[in-house]
């Protein structure tokens, strides 16, 4: 038997249906195999392990891993190693932005991304917190990439940088034409039925999956988010959502500047 905690977090209303789902797709997936899938569950944080057995299980564990990754230690951290992770509690304090990494054995550890460094990143000085991430839509849930630039093994903290591929990302939607609708919390299955449902899947150029449970959906440049948001909102009660218009993140960004 083999429990594999992975860097994947369920949240939001649908939680355990996206356990299900999960569990699910892990059955299907291996059912030519010799494993069992006895227990699935989630931490505190959301995030998920997966207990197995059976004669197969190392090599399910082993397939599992390569594409749902494993969640860092604390005593494995290294400076300028660049991990995923996810934006967490934006806005509660002013001093910078906190990402969850997926530390949270013995206890949570998040990276803190300082004020002065978003600045000098993302070209905004002498802005606040709350406006910078106003302005680029930074929003809890969105997943981010982060370099590792310091740690306090004594005071178990972390400081970190936003990494190259994560600015080129908000780079690319702020001078792309497309709207842009983000959805955390549900799977692509989901918001695929609801866009159906609402008869809107023609009107999505792209569905951008940015993690497991995160996507972006891309409208055609005749289609507004405004619009898909108020058609499929009611479909996915609940699950964070937010718009991402081009214009109007430019225009905010350069207001701050």
């Amino acid at each position: 038997m083999q429990q594999i905690p992975l860097k994947t977090r369920v949240y939001g209303p649908y939680a355990n249906r996206l356990i299900q789902d999960l569990t699910h797709s892990l059955q299907q997936k291996f059912s030519k195999l010799d494993v069992a899938f006895t227990k699935v569950r989630t931490n505190k944080r959301g995030y998920v392990s997966v207990t197995l057995t059976g004669s197969d299980e190392e090599f399910v564990a082993n397939s599992i891993l390569s594409e749902y990754d494993t969640c860092p230690t604390f005593e494995e951290l290294t400076e300028q190693s660049t991990l995923s992770g996810w934006l967490i509690d934006v806005g509660k304090v002013g001093y910078g932005l906190y990402v969850d990494i997926g530390i949270h054995n013995p206890e949570t550890i998040d990276v803190l991304v300082p004020l002065h460094r978003l600045r000098e990143q993302l070209e905004l000085p002498r802005r606040s917190l709350r406006q910078i991430a106003k302005s680029l839509l930074l929003v809890d849930n969105l997943p981010v990439e982060v370099i590792i630039t310091s740690i306090d093994r004594r005071n178990l903290t972390i400081e970190g940088s936003l990494s190259e591929q994560f600015l080129d990302r908000l780079d690319k939607w702020m001078n792309d034409e497309h709207e842009r609708l983000f959805v955390f919390g549900a799977n692509y299955s989901m918001i695929e039925r609801a866009l159906e449902k609402t008869h809107h899947i023609e009107d999505i150029y792209e569905v951008e999956s940015i993690g497991v449970h995160e996507h972006v959906l891309v409208c055609k440049r005749s289609t507004r988010a405004s619009g898909i948001i108020a058609a499929i909102g009611p479909k996915l009660r609940g699950v964070p959502m937010h718009i991402f218009i081009p214009r109007e993140v430019k225009a905010m960004r350069d207001g701050a500047t």
